[in-house]
């Protein structure tokens, strides 16, 4: 339950809004924007790096975040990128509370 707790407040305090709309009609007017992004590159089914096979991660939300969130999840390997005045974490999951993806698990054992 610790564990919760504290990935409860780390998203209160470093996820900010739901940008899905503002990225989606960003991407129609620049669809290079994701290319900018940290992280944001082809892999294969192993998910390594693969330049040669051109399958690029499913962003399936996209959220404005805090700069320590966002340095955070660039060291997990999470796609991260600016966008107007926002810092811009895509995220590759969805369906649940944001407290629940393992990469906000993983943030909190390793920062708390």
């Amino acid at each position: 339950m610790e564990l919760q707790e504290k990935a409860k407040k780390l998203v209160g305090n470093n996820i900010y809004h739901n940008l899905c709309l503002t990225t989606e009609k960003e991407l129609k007017e620049n669809p290079e924007l994701l290319f900018e992004a940290e992280n944001y590159y082809p892999v294969n089914e192993e998910g390594k790096k693969d330049y040669e096979n051109g399958n690029y991660p499913e962003v399936y939300e996209f959220w404005a975040i805090s700069k320590w969130l966002s340095e955070k999840l660039e060291e997990k390997g999470e796609i991260i990128f600016e966008m107007l005045d926002f810092i811009v974490w895509g995220r590759q999951t969805t369906g649940q509370a944001i407290l629940m993806d393992n990469v906000i698990e993983e943030i909190v054992k390793d920062s708390f």
